[in-house]
């Protein structure tokens, strides 16, 4: 692929680089309400959707640019994209979240088996590249993730997926907390649920969605890429952080959605669910694209504060079962740590 969407001057590659990012962020948000109306047709429940369909779709932006980086043998690409979003979602998105809605509460559900099985997912990769070595661009074998890995991953992506939508009926569905209650019958006073639209028109956004977000990912991409060369920041500092936080955009957008909306167990359940299908979804793809490397001390600690992240969180959790305003800063606390450390070159730190 070495047709590059990126031009010689600086001002230009910004535009196309903030032109992407538009792009996938849109073309993202088109094909979650277009996917939203195909599964109302089907009746899955609100925290079905919420964990699977909503969390899946808000991760695309991740998938479609770290797909296209694979295909361009860019794993500092990768890792740095996913491994960032990753301690953005928990502690940047999870933090506002917490400061602006006061008290986030959340199913008992949520905590003791999706977020248990999002920090096992944690440490299944961090076990993964321990035990595996694979070819690495500077011609020696690195710790990383196989092809073999892979498979692992997206076969726990589909198990965890079925395992959800088996147990999305209206009884385990709702909240049993007080922020996002159980679903109820509609009352005549209520505001009635607007009709679906036609499946073509259904059908045909969720594909424009996807054309849009597989554009944008190039665009982003190639000048990531291009601008790391040119101003001799590494590939995965960038990554990590303007990466990484562009794409967790659409994950804000939602969780503040439910937040406003006291859909807390939405909020709280699209970054558990985002951060899980990351890792099994798009680490599972991209390694049978091609091995994914953890190079260099910077991608190793980048893991550990991805792992500790998790540790915050479940601790922040397990605390009075709800995210208030001080779990809120401790976790904002984290992202400011987790940004001095990637760009601790640029603040003269290094």
């Amino acid at each position: 692929m070495d047709w590059e969407l990126h031009s010689s001057w600086l001002l230009v590659n910004v535009l196309l680089f903030l032109g992407g990012l538009w792009i996938l962020i849109k073309g993202s948000d088109i094909f979650i309400d277009a996917s939203a109306d195909i599964a109302r047709r089907f009746r899955v429940s609100e925290l079905a959707i919420g964990l699977t369909l909503v969390s899946i779709g808000t991760s695309l932006p991740e998938l479609a640019s770290s797909l296209y980086a694979a295909f361009c043998n860019q794993p500092e690409f990768i890792v740095g994209n996913i491994v960032g979003s990753i301690t953005t979602n928990i502690t940047l998105m999870l933090g506002l979240g917490a400061l602006i809605g006061g008290s986030l509460c959340f199913s008992r559900r949520l905590l003791t088996r999706d977020a248990v099985f999002m920090f096992l997912v944690f440490l299944l990769t961090v076990l993964l590249t321990v035990i595996t070595r694979v070819p690495g661009n500077r011609g020696v074998l690195e710790p990383g993730i196989n092809r073999w890995g892979g498979l692992l991953l997206l076969a726990l992506a589909v198990w965890y997926c079925r395992s959800l939508l088996r147990n999305s009926e209206p009884d385990a569905a709702g909240s049993e907390s007080e922020g996002g209650g159980p679903e109820t019958a509609a009352e005549p006073g209520d505001t009635p649920v607007p009709p679906l639209p036609s499946a073509w028109r259904c059908n045909g956004l969720a594909v424009l969605g996807l054309c849009m977000v597989i554009a944008g990912s190039k665009l982003l991409v190639d000048n990531v890429v291009w601008g790391a060369e040119k101003l001799g920041i590494s590939t995965m500092v960038i990554s990590v952080t303007v990466v990484a936080f562009g794409t967790s955009v659409p994950e804000l957008a939602v969780t503040l959605a439910g937040v406003l909306k006291h859909r807390h167990d939405l909020a709280v359940g699209n970054i558990i669910g985002s951060c899980t299908f990351n890792i099994l979804m798009i680490f599972g793809a991209c390694a049978l694209v091609r091995p994914l490397e953890i190079a260099g001390v910077d991608g190793a600690v980048n893991l550990a504060l991805m792992v500790g992240s998790g540790v915050a969180l479940l601790g922040c959790m397990a605390t009075g079962g709800r995210l208030n305003r001080v779990h809120g800063a401790v976790l904002l606390l984290l992202y400011a740590g987790f940004l001095v450390y990637n760009c601790r070159a640029l603040l003269g730190l290094a």
